[in-house]
């Protein structure tokens, strides 16, 4: 993970790339998740996201290569664990306009849930049930098809709408995550 994090930096100060900030939001599976008890779901339930990010131009059509790192902020919950999720994305752009730039490449999602164990009791359909709260932590990798799109505001700003789409290849599991965000040019 440290070679990512200093392939991540070098790729940033660049001579030839411009370097971008970006806050917003993460929703892990949001249609496909539910969020509470009463079995509402993710949809809108944004996690607070900041990444780092650089626009590389390439020889290419109008395209271009842009690595970025992001971090999520799960809050912590209430059900005795806490997650954090990093992602890694390699992802091309291809200028549609001067503001507007279509996004797709691969990425990866690194997952990590911790908790103290025990046991909570929820609401399963009409009764309840047990269930066992993980005692220790556990790291999950996934590789991530990514599209999206981003368009500038005002000079300097921009927002991006993008979408991680996990098990592509595998109609039972292929599950789609989102994020929002602000994008700031440095």
């Amino acid at each position: 993970m440290r070679f990512l994090i200093i392939l991540m930096t070098a790729i940033l100060f660049s001579h030839n790339s411009m370097a971008l900030v970006s806050l917003g939001g993460y929703v892990p599976f949001g249609p496909s998740t539910q969020k509470d008890v009463t079995g509402s779901t993710n949809t809108f339930s944004f996690s607070p996201m900041v990444s780092v990010n650089t626009i590389i131009p390439t020889p290419f059509y109008q395209q271009l290569f842009l690595p970025e790192l992001a971090m999520v902020f799960h809050s912590e919950d209430q059900d005795g664990y806490s997650k954090r999720t990093t992602l890694f994305l390699l992802d091309f752009g291809h200028l549609l306009t001067s503001d507007l730039i279509f996004r797709y490449g691969v990425g990866t999602a690194l997952t990590r849930i911790s908790g103290e164990g025990g046991t909570v009791v929820l609401n399963n359909g009409s009764s309840t049930s047990t269930y066992y709260q993980p005692d220790e932590s556990s790291t999950s990798w996934n590789t991530t098809i990514n599209l999206g799109i981003e368009g500038q505001v005002i000079p300097n700003y921009s927002m991006r709408f993008q979408t991680y789409w996990f098990s592509v290849f595998n109609s039972e599991a292929r599950k789609a995550s989102y994020s929002l965000n602000l994008v700031y040019y440095l």
